[in-house]
């Protein structure tokens, strides 16, 4: 009688055999995992004060939240820390076979974490937190299984800084980086296939006007590059060993994302040379695989160049039971353990003293307390120089997205010639996150910012001075309901301003708030005062003499007298 016939096991099952086998033969499992659980818990309630995201202190949940906006454009952080327990799994048979030994000077490593941790609390930056995160886990794989692991773990534990929401990071780098594509679109439209294509910043137009594209941040921005840069080091992690090449597949991720979104744009100017503006439009929405698609080739390309002889045969390490060593029969409850313990007690005693201390600046603006209300009222006034206003109320978007403790002032004034000009205050709480970059308040209305310099607004009055602002000159195209599309101006002049200290730069306002909570436990209640005027193309500096023509008369009335600190 024939056998029955044995069915082959399942993926699930391979998998499940794998995994039993690995944990067998994982070394110093209780003492990594009462070290990691020690060190979540300090990130899931003692992780973060910023409560833009979530009105929970865990950092874990404001991560979570910050994915999950559209505007931050980070919901990929959401997989990498899958893709790293991916890239782990893939080395197992590597990591196993690494020489394990308890390593007290990673001891050193996770001590710097954590005052980058407690620093990061107190001044309200939780993406410092997250990078603190991810470098004490690693810190832990050293102090538990030596330096041969933190070696071998470098690559997957660099992926995690994918986690971090860069959207406010490199805004110069990436402006950069749309210009040089454009220039080389253009370029290669106009000189090598002699099409008739201008550019005029980041806007490409042909001579009669019959079209025009604004190399938009979705085409070259922080998705395309963060997207690439994740890819390259993975694909630099998983097909190289020589950390060299490694390095180099991801510094590659920018020059990949220029060549691909050229190749985009470039496409596009030649359909729509072609075949017209909708059809130039239709691929601008629909071709966005052009970009990935090249780039992608483009990194096989280098791969294939920078590609390494097989590792030989027998190379990869058996799952074989490891040979018993003294330093992995010592009870768990050691030096690692009592230190790493100790330095993250030591963290959060740091952080309870430094909150417990912090009192609440005085506004650099006038503003005053509503009953049964968190916001504040913030009187501008009705007329500036004979000019009438009205009341805006702030955006749902605004009331919504923001710190509930987020008070707002606006007020749109009309000119002489009837032309709008909108002056906006907007102060924040306890919150830092409620003043978020200025520059949303432009591209979220479809505005392109072309120019960006620093000026001086006199004041006369109630002594005379200058306010340090940052000017933006932007562009639009509206389109009437003929179908006619008329190209317009808009100047956006803002600065932000405490109580005794005024700027027109975020990092220095955000430098002088750490700086006053480290040393004082003042959180700065800082404001930002923003005025808008458009105009036609050609008037921008009439337009602009206007502006603080108005400022000069209005800032008086709701702004203290700033004095630098």
């Amino acid at each position: 009688m024939a056998e029955p016939s044995q069915n082959a096991p399942t993926v699930a099952e391979e998998f499940l055999v794998e995994t039993r086998a690995f944990w067998a033969r994982l070394p110093e499992k209780p003492l990594f995992f009462a070290l990691l659980g020690a060190w979540v818990a300090l990130f899931h309630f003692l992780g973060h004060c910023s409560f833009n995201f979530t009105d929970k202190p865990s950092l874990f949940a404001w991560m979570w939240g910050a994915w999950s906006a559209a505007l931050l454009e980070a919901e990929h952080g959401k997989l990498v820390p899958l893709v790293v327990l991916g890239l782990l799994w893939l080395r197992r048979n590597e990591l196993l076979a690494a020489p394990t030994r308890r390593w007290l000077p990673a001891l050193g490593g996770l001590g710097l974490m954590l005052a980058l941790h407690v620093a990061a609390f107190t001044v309200q930056q939780p993406r410092l937190s997250m990078v603190a995160l991810a470098g004490g886990a690693w810190c832990l794989v050293g102090l538990v299984w030596g330096p041969a692991w933190l070696r071998q773990t470098f690559f997957p534990f660099l992926l995690l800084g994918f986690c971090v929401p860069l959207e406010s990071l490199g805004e110069g780098l990436l402006f950069q980086l749309r210009l040089l594509v454009t220039k080389l679109s253009v370029g290669i439209g106009h000189d090598l296939l002699g099409l008739d294509v201008l550019r005029d910043g980041t806007r490409i137009f042909n001579s009669a006007r019959t079209f025009n594209y604004d190399v938009a941040p979705a085409c070259s921005g922080i998705r395309s590059l963060t997207s690439l840069l994740a890819v390259t080091t993975i694909y630099g992690y998983v097909a190289f060993r020589q950390p060299w090449k490694r390095i180099v597949m991801i510094l590659l991720a920018v020059p990949l994302a220029v060549a691909g979104n050229v190749a985009r744009i470039t496409t596009v100017i030649v359909l729509a040379e072609a075949f017209g503006q909708h059809v130039g439009a239709a691929a601008e929405t629909n071709l966005g695989y052009v970009t990935f698609g090249v780039a992608i080739g483009l990194m096989f390309l280098a791969g294939w160049l920078l590609r390494e002889p097989p590792a030989p045969a027998g190379s990869t390490p058996a799952l074989t039971p490891p040979a018993p060593s003294a330093h992995l029969t010592k009870s768990w409850l050691s030096a690692p353990l009592v230190g790493g313990l100790l330095l993250m007690a030591v963290a959060a005693g740091m952080i309870h003293h430094l909150q417990s201390r912090q009192t609440l600046g005085r506004p650099g603006v006038l503003a005053e307390p509503q009953p049964d209300s968190p916001r504040w009222r913030i009187p501008l006034p009705e007329t500036v120089a004979g000019l009438t206003s009205e009341a805006v109320p702030p955006a749902p978007e605004e009331l919504s997205g923001l710190p509930a403790d987020t008070s707002f002032g606006k007020r749109l004034y009309k000119l002489a010639d009837g032309a709008p000009l909108l002056l906006q205050v907007v102060l924040m709480g306890r919150d830092r996150t409620s003043l978020h970059q200025p520059q949303y308040c432009l591209t979220g209305q479809g505005f392109l910012i072309e120019h960006t310099e620093e000026v001086r607004v006199p004041i006369a009055r109630p002594q005379p001075q200058e306010i340090p602002a940052l000017k933006l000159t932007a562009s639009k195209v509206f389109e009437t309901p003929g179908g006619q599309r008329v190209p317009v101006r808009g100047l956006y002049v803002y600065w932000f301003v405490a109580d005794g200290a005024v700027t027109a730069h975020r990092l220095q306002r955000l430098w002088w708030m750490a700086r006053e909570l480290l040393r004082t436990g003042t959180l700065q209640r800082w404001a930002y005062v923003s005025c808008f005027a458009q105009c036609q193309p050609g008037d921008e500096e009439q337009t602009f003499a206007r502006v603080k023509a108005f400022l000069a008369e209005a800032v008086p009335e709701f702004q203290r007298p700033p004095v630098a600190p």
